[in-house]
């Protein structure tokens, strides 16, 4: 079926669309860790984080499937705002799950797939 994911920065003030991918779940750490090693100094918005990570995973696959963009829907951004880890969790597609992302620090923390087992009770802390 796939290795989806679906990826979705926040900062202190928004959160960005939310990045979908179909075949690269497992990828979704190391081309986060990319993302911080590529930031600006000065840090990123949500918005921007997102595109840099699209711009990152096209790099690592060529061609026009298996990745999306989508716009967050509201309930999704309450829930993410709220920290309500099983609205999150809800929205997973399966798989690798749902990765929430903090450009501040670019810590992460997965909800409704592998990766959340992977990392129960953890944030992954890159930079």
């Amino acid at each position: 079926m796939g290795d989806r994911a679906l990826i979705i920065f926040k900062d202190g003030t928004g959160i960005s669309p939310t990045v979908y991918l179909h075949w690269a779940g497992a990828s979704v750490p190391d081309y986060i860790a990319d993302l911080a090693a590529r930031a600006h100094p000065q840090g990123l918005s949500a918005d921007y984080a997102a595109a840099r990570f699209i711009g990152i995973v096209h790099e690592d696959n060529a061609g026009t499937l298996s990745l999306g963009v989508m716009q967050t829907p509201p309930e999704m951004e309450t829930a993410i705002q709220n920290g309500k880890a099983e609205d999150i969790a809800s929205f997973s597609h399966g798989d690798a799950g749902v990765v929430i992302v903090d450009v501040k620090g670019f810590a992460w923390q997965a909800y409704g797939g592998y990766l959340a087992d992977d990392y129960d009770d953890e944030d992954e802390e890159v930079a």
